[in-house]
């Protein structure tokens, strides 16, 4: 399974990764905090999905060098609590070199939006989507019981093997940030090659923008760290990342051209909002 993407991003942040120090990982039951020091940035925070149903042991108290923990995004097996921690580094030192703006793309779909194809099942998004068909490509979609998810959006599942099938004229395609944990970002995103607007979603995904939009991605919208120790607390509490923005983490997106199709994105500044 590729790890393309997240290679690239690792490499382009390797100096800033050898420079920083002092690191902090916090470990909850849903996502991964790491904080860390950087002589010329300042104090640096990301978080990242953590993966469920795994019981493989991590310990965060360990004594790690920042650029270690950034070489776990690659060097960790898929799925694992390493890899999350390794992607959540790699997000904390993206952070000095992304022009967020505030907003929720899902939040902000065209009427003329008729198909949103998903990979992941964005549960609270649904009462967001409107009137539209939704196609969610899912690693196990016999779990989700579509009778039970909110509102009245007609959707589709799709396994993973049935990606281009679900994304065949699609009008938008958000891809997880999940995926960068789990693996297979970079087919995902190579299936999508023909929907008109793609997405790569999540606190996972917000890492550097330059390589996620060389491979396709028209609009990284990610999450920004704003207090991290009130989200620490909230982390170590065992919050998820829906939960966390009310507690110092906030939605962002970052486009790849000023006009996208799709959506209709408002263009606030983080640092203008509290």
């Amino acid at each position: 399974m590729s790890d393309a993407l997240v290679a690239t991003v690792r490499d382009a942040l390797s100096d800033r990764a050898r420079a920083a120090d002092d690191p902090r990982v916090t470990v909850g039951d849903r996502v991964v905090l790491v904080e860390c020091s950087h002589p010329a940035h300042g104090s640096l925070a990301g978080v990242a999905h953590r993966p469920d149903r795994t019981v493989e042991a991590f310990d965060p108290d360990a004594d790690r060098r920042v650029v270690d923990l950034a070489g776990e995004s690659t060097g960790a097996p898929h799925g694992s609590v390493a890899r999350a921690v390794g992607l959540a580094t790699l997000n904390a030192l993206s952070a000095p070199d992304i022009g967020w703006l505030v907003g929720d793309p899902m939040a902000a779909l065209s009427a003329d939006v008729d198909v949103v194809a998903t990979v992941g099942l964005f549960r609270p998004a649904f009462r967001k989507f409107g009137n539209v068909a939704v196609r969610v490509v899912e690693r196990d979609p016999e779990r989700i019981d579509l009778a039970s998810l909110p509102g009245a959006v007609p959707t589709t599942l799709f396994s993973p093997d049935e990606a281009a099938a679900a994304f065949d004229g699609a009008d938008v395609c958000f891809v997880t940030g999940s995926t960068l944990v789990y693996g297979g970002v970079d087919d995902y995103l190579a299936a999508a090659a023909d929907v008109p607007l793609v997405v790569l979603i999540g606190a996972t995904a917000s890492l550097l923008p330059e390589p996620v939009f060389e491979r396709g991605v028209d609009l990284l919208a990610g999450a920004r760290v704003r207090d991290a120790s009130r989200v620490r607390e909230r982390v170590v509490a065992g919050d998820c990342g829906t939960d966390l923005h009310d507690a110092g983490l906030q939605k962002v997106y970052c486009p790849a051209t000023a006009t996208l199709p799709g959506v209709q994105l408002p263009s606030t500044r983080p640092d203008t909002q509290q």
